[in-house]
C-alpha cells in the first residue's frame, strides 16, 4: 500500500467507524475496498494506490456523507482524524442520538463550532466547558434524586451544595464507587475515570484557563478539535447514566 493510499484509507475508515456504520473490508486489484451498511442504505468506497477515493452505490444520505468525506480528504482539509464538515454536524448528531438532550448543551456546542471556525480558540474552550458542565450537572442531579435512603441523600446534597463543579464531581465519583448497584452492561462504567472524567477535566480546565483574567493560554486548535471529536460519545455516555438513574434507585 502506498503512503497516500494508507493515509486516505485510514481517514475514510476512521470516519465510517465514528459514525458507527457496519463495514466489511476487501482487497481488490489496485485498491482497498470498504462495503458500508447503514440501515437500508449501502455503499462502497474504493481507495486506490494513487490516493484517489471512489464512492459507489445508490443515492442516499449515507452516500452523500461518504462523498463529503471523500472531498474533505482529497482536499487535505482533515485536521488529525477529524474532518471539518463532521464538526458542523455535531449539534444535529447529538439531537439524533439523544432525543431528550438539553437544548443548552446543543446551543453551547453550536456556538463553540462558530468560534473555532472563526479562529477563537479561547471562545471555543469556554463554550465547550459550559456544555460539558451542564451535562455533568444533569447527571449528578439525576443521581442525587435516585439515592434511596433519605438521610444519605441529604448528606450527599450537603456535601455538594454550593460547591465548585470540580468538588461536586469528586463527591459524585466517590459516591458512585461505593454504590452497591452500579449500572451494568454498558461496557465502560467500570472505567468512569477514563471514559468520562478525562474529557470532563479537560473541558473544565480549558474553560477556567480561558475565563480567568490573566495571560490567556495558548490553546492548540488541533487539541480542541480532537476533544470536540469525542464530545458526542461523551454526552451519550452521560445520558446513558442519566437514563439509568431516572429509573433505578441508588443503594449506598
Amino acid at each position: 500500500m502506498s503512503e497516500i493510499q494508507e493515509k486516505h484509507y485510514g481517514q475514510i475508515k476512521s470516519f465510517i467507524e465514528r459514525n458507527q456504520w457496519s463495514l466489511k473490508e476487501k482487497l481488490e486489484s489496485g485498491c482497498k475496498r470498504i462495503d458500508i451498511q447503514n440501515g437500508k442504505s449501502s455503499s462502497c468506497v474504493k481507495v486506490y494506490e494513487t490516493g484517489t477515493i471512489q464512492v459507489q452505490g445508490a443515492e442516499s444520505k449515507l452516500k452523500e456523507a461518504l462523498n463529503q468525506a471523500k472531498a474533505a480528504i482529497e482536499n487535505e482539509e482533515g485536521i488529525g482524524d477529524m474532518l471539518p464538515f463532521e464538526i458542523e454536524r455535531f449539534p444535529e448528531l447529538l439531537k439524533e442520538r439523544i432525543t431528550n438532550i438539553d437544548p443548552v448543551i446543543v446551543r453551547f456546542i453550536q456556538e463553540a463550532i462558530i468560534t473555532v471556525k472563526a479562529g477563537s480558540n479561547l471562545g471555543c474552550a469556554f463554550l465547550l466547558g459550559g456544555a460539558s458542565e451542564k451535562a455533568i450537572y444533569l447527571l449528578i442531579d439525576a443521581y442525587t434524586k435516585a439515592i434511596k435512603d433519605e438521610t444519605l441523600r441529604n448528606k450527599f446534597i450537603s456535601r455538594t451544595s454550593g460547591k465548585f463543579i470540580s468538588r461536586i464531581f469528586e463527591e459524585f465519583k466517590q459516591s458512585f464507587r461505593s454504590s452497591k448497584n452500579k449500572p451494568q452492561n454498558y461496557g465502560w462504567t467500570n472505567d468512569l475515570e477514563i471514559k468520562i472524567e478525562q474529557i470532563f477535566q479537560f473541558c473544565r480546565i480549558c474553560r477556567n484557563e480561558a475565563g480567568h483574567p490573566h495571560l490567556p493560554p495558548n490553546l492548540d486548535k488541533g487539541i480542541l478539535l480532537a476533544n470536540m471529536g469525542q464530545f458526542v460519545k461523551y454526552v451519550e455516555d452521560l445520558y446513558e447514566l442519566i437514563a439509568y438513574y431516572e429509573t433505578n434507585e441508588v443503594e449506598l
